[in-house]
């Protein structure tokens, strides 16, 4: 009997199973990241820039710090802005003028000189005078004069040490030097100067 004659069957197909496959596992759990579709290669050029990017900016918009005041002790005597005086004024520590006064200052302390405050005199011989924003019309001769917020000095200035901020107007003679109130030359000997001290103070045009 010819066996090529006899049908045969063909062999069963395996059944297929509907149970999903389970995930691969790994360790790190970057199957459940959303990065895991991409290539590894492209995965650690993403990482990488990221670890690479600068820090973002602090967004502006501090509040403004506060204006140091001048001076840290209180007057023991004050002008007030409303307030016009005359004459002669004696104080040991500390005045401040946001008024006007005219007249003759006897102190070795410190000054200060507000806003609007305007003094009509000379000031000899103190410590330390503060115009911030205010004006003097007389000659000023102080160990420290500090100018600012548009301050202004019609008349000269003798002292060690000046310190002028932007837009403060200064309308006479300075010597300023460490010897002050002497004056030096180029090699910082003292010299004799025919100009004296006293100068008449100039007064503003009004």
């Amino acid at each position: 009997m010819d066996d090529s004659a006899v049908p045969r069957n063909p062999p069963p197909k395996p059944k297929r199973s509907n149970v999903p496959t389970a995930p691969p596992e790994y360790p790190d759990d970057s199957y459940s990241d959303q990065d895991y579709n991409m290539s590894p290669i492209r995965r650690g050029r993403v990482k990488n820039r990221q670890s690479e990017s600068p820090p973002l900016t602090p967004p502006y918009g501090g509040a403004r710090q506060a204006k140091v005041p001048i001076v840290d002790a209180e007057p023991e005597t004050t002008i007030g802005a409303a307030v016009k005086m005359k004459g002669e004024l004696s104080f040991e520590r500390l005045l401040r003028i946001e008024g006007e006064f005219e007249g003759k200052l006897n102190s070795k302390g410190s000054l200060v000189i507000g806003t609007r405050g305007a003094l009509i005199g000379n000031v000899d011989n103190m410590k330390e005078v503060y115009i911030t924003g205010g004006r003097i019309v007389g000659n000023v001769n102080v160990e420290k004069l500090v100018l600012r917020d548009k301050a202004q000095v019609f008349g000269n200035i003798t002292a060690k040490t000046v310190k002028i901020e932007p837009d403060c107007v200064i309308i006479g003679r300075m010597n300023v030097n460490p010897q002050a109130p002497e004056r030096i030359n180029d090699k910082g000997e003292i010299v004799k100067d025919d100009v004296p001290n006293n100068t008449p103070a100039i007064v503003p045009p009004k």
